[in-house]
């Protein structure tokens, strides 16, 4: 099994006061659970209470983040789509990919895009061991970084 090598600073400040939201699906919802579970317990370390939201799969992520995107300080998206026989796995990776970005800019809320793309599901299992909390620790420092910059 992989470790993270992301070595991202988190704020010593209190961001007790910001509102995060996490997006998950229910595809896949076996490799996403243990990336939501420390997801939550990263942000909890620094006092976060996330809301938690579940859409059917990657291709509502879009959707909802544009729903949410002016309530909530910034919003981490779980997910992850397994590579098939089928040309869906480019399309809807490409699609989702650039829908967030486009509502990260327009709503002017910051988005973390935690949607696995993987090649197998041995994989996917791999990375979510880990990925969960690196998400969280790109969300804190985003916006610890927002806050200095304000």
């Amino acid at each position: 099994m992989k470790d993270s090598k992301l070595k991202i600073d988190t704020p010593k400040d209190n961001l007790g006061s910001l509102k995060i939201v996490i997006v998950t699906t229910y595809w896949n919802q076996e490799i996403i659970k243990p990336m939501l579970h420390d997801c939550q317990m990263k942000l909890k370390n620094h006092n976060l209470e996330p809301e938690v939201f579940t859409v059917p799969g990657a291709y509502e992520l879009p959707f909802i983040a544009k729903k949410l995107a002016n309530t909530f300080d910034i919003i981490i998206l779980l997910g992850c789509i397994i590579k098939g026989e089928t040309p869906h796995f480019e399309i809807i990776s490409k699609s989702i990919s650039d829908k967030v970005l486009e509502v990260s800019l327009d709503k002017d809320t910051p988005i973390i895009f935690g949607v696995l793309t993987t090649d197998d599901e041995a994989q996917a299992i791999e990375r979510a061991a880990y990925k969960g909390s690196e998400f969280a620790a790109s969300a804190l420092n985003f916006l610890d970084t927002i806050k200095k910059i304000k």
